[in-house]
């Protein structure tokens, strides 16, 4: 088997386990939707494979928790938003292609925070129901982002939940690499 077969198979596998994770009690915010996108740019062959396996991912996620806690709650009125912002993500990824582990997860994994946080906190004062139509009320909506609810900040979740996921999704396929050279040797 090739090598690039198998690190695009390995990169599926982990991002697939990482789907799973969403299932799994987590604080806030504290998922891997971010580092599922970001790693699936930067590592897949081909782009077609870099969006479509963690677009699916994230698909059957949230159909899986659809069944587990009500569509409701896996579908929303912003959910295109959050699907566009992983797209994107995902290009933020491909520029990554090639760079050292530590930068794919630490400016990547910023930047990809920040895209999600800015999209979607939009995209909720833009549904109109929270805030004023106004700067004011988008002011508003994103302190509302930043501010901590019980001990909880949603966006510093965030950004730690795709540094954390995005570093072992990056570990773990040096890993894969490693073992797949020595063995093709």
């Amino acid at each position: 088997m090739k090598q690039s077969k198998i690190l695009d198979s390995s990169a599926l596998a982990l991002i697939a386990v990482l789907a799973l994770s969403r299932l799994i009690p987590h604080w806030p915010n504290f998922t891997p939707v971010a580092a599922m996108a970001l790693f699936g740019g930067a590592m897949f062959t081909t782009k077609r494979a870099a969006f479509l396996v963690p677009l699916l991912a994230m698909v059957v996620s949230d159909l899986a928790l659809g069944a587990l806690f009500g569509m409701d709650y896996a579908f929303h009125g912003t959910q295109p938003v959050v699907y566009l912002c992983m797209a994107a993500t995902v290009g933020l990824g491909m520029l990554f292609k090639g760079s050292k582990a530590w930068q794919t997860t630490i400016l990547g994994g910023t930047v990809a925070s920040v895209l999600f946080f800015l999209g979607t906190n939009t995209a909720v004062w833009a549904g109109g129901t929270m805030y004023t139509q106004d700067l004011a009320g988008l002011i508003t909506c994103y302190a509302a982002g930043l501010a901590f609810y019980d001990g909880t900040n949603f966006f510093l979740n965030s950004l730690a939940s795709t540094w954390l996921f995005t570093g072992l999704l990056m570990a773990s396929m040096a890993v894969v690499r490693k073992r797949t050279v020595a063995t093709i040797r």
